[in-house]
């Protein structure tokens, strides 16, 4: 984890007269697990769609690799090697767990159809733990296993960069303990991950580095034991001044 992957530069988003993004810099070190975060409204979920390319930036720059990505659309961002999960799932209901991966796998660019897209899909339903289940419709599967699908799918992208909105919001503590294991495992693979997520255990249990938000603007940067002490970051979470 020697140099940056990603790297946010002066980074602004504004809608009307609302500030966003406050001018945000920070680096993503290729191979570490970072975590984004920050109370309700403080960002977050903006700074990954910015990110992505879901929305254009007002002014800042964000480089992949040293290559400027601020200013393509959501799907030229996506070949260049950032895929993503959301808060709100986005499967194909009425198709296969294969197929669902499927189209992740389509979508990179001279991927062929034949037998060795099947195997690839079966590879990364493997590493979130839904091989047995490949055949399945999507509307069988319990929600945990939907989560799970979602990201097969966007790992079947490829990435360089994941994003994960909140993906462990919602689980039960088993199903918490596994989500976090698969994203360890994922990482394992080589892939570099944002993780936005206010399972604060899970933070601890993951993360390399935070970088916290409040209000649009970034407030502190550092290891999650260092950052979650930080009277800034705990005045921002609390709403009230911190005393030691």
């Amino acid at each position: 984890m020697s140099d940056p992957i990603l790297r946010l530069q002066d980074v602004r988003k504004t809608f009307g007269g609302l500030v966003a993004v406050s001018d945000v810099s920070f680096d993503v070190m290729r191979g570490e697990i970072l975590g984004l975060i920050g109370p309700n409204g403080s960002g977050k979920t903006t700074t990954m769609n910015l990110i992505s390319g879901a929305f254009p930036l007002t002014r800042g720059t964000i480089t992949l690799e040293g290559e400027t990505i601020s200013g393509l659309p959501a799907n030229r961002v996506a070949r260049k090697g950032i895929a993503r999960t959301f808060q709100l799932l986005r499967l194909i209901d009425d198709m296969t767990v294969t197929e669902n991966v499927a189209v992740g796998l389509a979508f990179r660019p001279g991927q062929p159809w034949n037998a060795d897209l099947v195997t690839r899909c079966r590879r990364y339903l493997d590493v979130v733990g839904l091989a047995a289940k490949a055949e399945w419709e999507v509307a069988k599967l319990t929600y945990i296993d939907q989560k799970r699908l979602e990201l097969a799918r966007a790992l079947a992208m490829e990435p360089k960069v994941l994003l994960l909105d909140e993906w462990l919001a919602g689980l039960n503590a088993t199903e918490l303990l596994s989500g976090i294991e698969i994203i360890r495992n994922i990482s394992n693979l080589g892939v570099t991950i944002i993780m936005v997520e206010h399972v604060m255990s899970a933070i601890h249990s993951l993360c390399d580095r935070c970088v916290v938000m409040n209000a649009g603007a970034k407030i502190a940067e550092g290891t999650p034991a260092a950052v979650l002490t930080d009277p800034h970051v705990v005045e921002a979470y609390l709403g009230e001044p911190h005393h030691a």
